[in-house]
């Protein structure tokens, strides 16, 4: 008896296909549930930034002005008096029956995902942040700095100052010229992180 070619191309395809074995489960990750955590908290565990954008210590002031442009342009579409949509620093429309202050703080809510984060050395949320700051003080000091001092935080970034007491004038001048090196000469020796 003699097959049809294609009559025995099917029955050694239908034999190899017994024979063969099936392809294993895709794999599966073992996951932890507790009953009430919202998906969100897992995101922020992943993203300790949720997403916001951050500045770092090496950015130009056109790189900041350009991180920057999305927060400014939402607080301006949102009624903020510090927002502006062009860059211009025109103010956005603030809404009927709200003060400034209330057009402010709606549009701060609405944006907050837009503001960009501080520096990680320069960040609250960082434990060495402090350390960053009394580094580069000292690195300003080091470099004929008369007048500078670390300051209680700011909201979500440490600072320092210029000036002294007296508002020193030479003090700022060069304190304002240098800190952008002394930033980066810490940062680059690990201090902050």
């Amino acid at each position: 008896m003699i097959l049809p070619r294609w009559l025995a191309a099917a029955a050694a395809l239908a034999l190899l296909a017994a024979c063969s074995t099936q392809a294993p489960p895709p794999g599966q990750v073992a996951t932890m549930s507790t009953p009430g955590t919202p998906a969100a908290a897992a995101t922020s565990a992943a993203d300790p930034d949720n997403g916001r954008p951050r500045e770092r210590v090496d950015m130009t002031v056109d790189d900041l002005n350009a991180l920057g442009a999305p927060y400014r342009t939402c607080l301006a579409q949102n009624g903020s008096p510090k927002g502006a949509a062009d860059g211009s620093g025109q103010p956005g429309v603030t809404m009927p029956g709200q003060s400034g202050k209330q057009a402010e703080d709606r549009a701060e809510t609405a944006c907050l995902a837009k503001k960009p984060l501080p520096p990680w050395e320069l960040d609250t949320a960082n434990p060495h942040a402090a350390d960053f700051v009394h580094a580069v003080v000292q690195c300003l000091r080091d470099k004929g700095v008369r007048y500078v001092d670390a300051e209680p935080p700011e909201g979500d970034r440490e600072v320092y100052s210029f000036g002294g007491p007296q508002n020193d004038p030479a003090s700022i001048s060069k304190g304002m010229n240098l800190a952008p090196t002394c930033e980066k000469e810490v940062a680059a020796r690990g201090i902050g992180r």
